[in-house]
C-alpha cells in the first residue's frame, strides 16, 4: 500500500504482527498529509489479522516472517534513495524491531521505533542513522534498563510514555488518546528536525 504525490521525502511505514489494519492505514494517511511519499510493504502477503487472532498472528510472524525481513527493508531502501532525498522508517512493535535492524543502512536518514519490545535482542546494532525510540512504560520487558542500553550512542534519542504496549492504535485495548498524541508529537519533530539537515 503506497500512498504518492512525488514529494521529496519517503517514509517506510512497518506494520504490527497484524498487517495492514485500519490503525496503520490511518498511519499513512497521516504521513502522507505531513508531505511525504508513504511506502507501507505487506509483510504478511495475506489479509491482516484481527486482534483476536494476536495468537495466530505472532505464531506466524515469528515462524514464517521473522526479523530477518529487514534485510528486504533495507533493499526497499536502497532503492528509494535513488529517487528520494531523505528516506524514513517508522515501525510499530514488530515492524519497530524491523526498524530498528535498519539502522545500520547508511542511506537510511532516520528511524523511529514504537513500542518494539524484541529490540532487546538486538542491542549489537549500531544505528548510522539517527534513531527515535518510543516505549511504553507497561510492556513485557525492562525498558527502563533497554533503553540505557540503547541510548549510549548520541545517534539514540528516547521517550518512555506512562502508557502499555499498543498506546498509539486508537482500536486497539491499550490506546491512550493522550499518550499517542504525545507519540505523534515527538514522531512529528523528530521528522521536521531530520528532513532539514
Amino acid at each position: 500500500m503506497n500512498y504518492i504525490k512525488n514529494n521529496k521525502n519517503a517514509l517506510i511505514v512497518l506494520h504490527e504482527i497484524y498487517g495492514i489494519n485500519k490503525f496503520i492505514e490511518d498511519v499513512c494517511v497521516q504521513y502522507q498529509k505531513e508531505d511525504f511519499d508513504v511506502y507501507c510493504p505487506n509483510l504478511l502477503d495475506k489479509e491482516c489479522y484481527s486482534y483476536e487472532q494476536a495468537n495466530e498472528a505472532y505464531d506466524n510472524f515469528v515462524k514464517v516472517i521473522g526479523f530477518n525481513i529487514y534485510e528486504q527493508i533495507n533493499d526497499f531502501i536502497n532503492i528509494l534513495k535513488e529517487k528520494y532525498e531523505k528516506v524514513f522508517i517508522l515501525g510499530f512493535s514488530v515492524g519497530a524491531t524491523i526498524a530498528w535492524r535498519c539502522s545500520e543502512n547508511d542511506r537510511c536518514d532516520g528511524v523511529i521505533a514504537c513500542y518494539g519490545s524484541r529490540i532487546r535482542d538486538y542491542v549489537e546494532v549500531k544505528p548510522r542513522c539517527q534513531v527515535f525510540l518510543l516505549f511504553a512504560e507497561q510492556d513485557s520487558f525492562d525498558v527502563e534498563s533497554t533503553t540505557k542500553e540503547l541510548s549510549k550512542t548520541n545517534m539514540v534519542s528516547y521517550m518512555i510514555l506512562k502508557s502499555n504496549h499498543g498506546f498509539m492504535d486508537a482500536y486497539s485495548v491499550h490506546y491512550n488518546e493522550e499518550q499517542a498524541k504525545k507519540g505523534h508529537s515527538y514522531i512529528k519533530e523528530f521528522l521536521i528536525r531530520n528532513s532539514r539537515i
